[in-house]
């Protein structure tokens, strides 16, 4: 059984900039947007490390968040779940694929963007397997 971590928040409407960087912060981690305010991450060191440090943050910005940890009982499953964390990261990984097969690429930035997106692929995905090879070929290639 996978344990989750959640994490709820609410900002003040102005000014934006608050808000905004703390969307950026959670999308930069991985997090799914369950719904509303609801984000959320399978819970290990870094994520939890990662939450509470957004939770203080949250709320040295003027807002309020609250963390927690469960585990599912009902409703989706943590298999379920899982999966809609690999097709978020899947939207990456393709992105990545479409640009590894452009003539003239920056294989160093592309490389740090793969390492970005791996680095929140928490259930490995097939396609990181594929983005991998393709920056081996591709690196092949350029020598």
């Amino acid at each position: 059984m996978i344990s989750w971590l959640h994490l709820t928040y609410k900002m003040p409407r102005k000014p934006s900039s608050p808000r905004v960087k703390v969307w950026r912060k959670l999308k930069s981690l991985g997090a799914f947007h369950l719904h509303d305010a609801i984000w959320l991450l399978p819970k290990n060191a870094y994520t939890y490390e990662q939450f509470q440090w957004l939770t203080v943050e949250i709320k040295d910005l003027g807002g309020e968040a609250t963390m927690w940890e469960s585990q599912l009982h009902f409703g989706l499953s943590d298999k379920e779940i899982s999966q809609l964390f690999i097709e978020q990261i899947n939207e990456g990984y393709i992105e990545l694929l479409k640009q590894l097969d452009e003539e003239n690429i920056d294989l160093v930035s592309l490389s740090k963007k793969y390492q970005r997106i791996k680095k929140i692929d928490y259930f490995n995905s097939p396609l990181e397997l594929q983005v991998r090879e393709k920056i081996i070929q591709r690196r092949s290639e350029l020598k």
